[in-house]
Formats: C-alpha cells, structure tokens, sequence
C-alpha cells in the first residue's frame, strides 16, 4: 500500500542514500539543489521511484522539483490514479495527471 507515509519515507531514503547529499536529515521543505541533489541525482531518483510505485515520470517533471515537498506531492498524486503507469505532469504547483488532462479537452 502506497500510504503518504510510505511516500515520504521511500523519498526520504533515497536522498539520504546518495552519495551527492551529505545531510543527516530530511525535510519537505528542503530546496534539492541545497541538497546537493543536481539533474543526474533527480533522474536516478526518479528512476527509483518509476520502479518503487510502478509510475513514469517525464524529465520536464523531474527538472520542475526544486523541494523535497514537491517530489512527495507529485508522487502522492501519481499513486492515487487507479491505472498504473499514470503520467502526471508537473507544471509549478500544478499537478495534473493525463486523465484530468484528457477531461480538460
């Protein structure tokens, strides 16, 4: 089950276990490039997270994550769809996911 908590913990992990982040903790408010997490550590992470929650992430929406809190955000959002393989996009702070996109048109 892909709780809020177990969002927050498996996005937490990963920034902890990159060799790039040299921080003991993690906060949502925590602004990535402060964090040493560049473009190349985003898109490992993001590849980590496509396999954890069965997701796909663009690279525009992975460039678009300046915090912590976005990345969580954007996956909370992402495993709330009931089709796997939802594509959500990422635009400022405005999520939206292919299908409200579809219902837009």
């Amino acid at each position: 089950m892909n709780t809020p908590d177990v969002i927050s913990i498996t996005v937490y992990d990963l920034i902890l276990a990159s060799p790039m982040t040299k921080i003991l903790d993690v906060e949502p408010q925590h602004v990535l490039s402060e964090i040493k997490m560049d473009s190349l550590e985003k898109l490992s992470m993001a590849m980590d997270l496509e396999e954890t929650f069965d997701i796909e992430m663009s690279d525009e929406d992975i460039e678009g994550f300046e915090t912590v809190s976005d990345v969580i955000t954007y996956l909370q959002s992402a495993v709330q769809s009931p089709e796997s393989r939802v594509t959500v996009s990422y635009l400022g702070n405005n999520l939206q996911s292919n299908e409200s996109l579809a219902r837009q048109s």
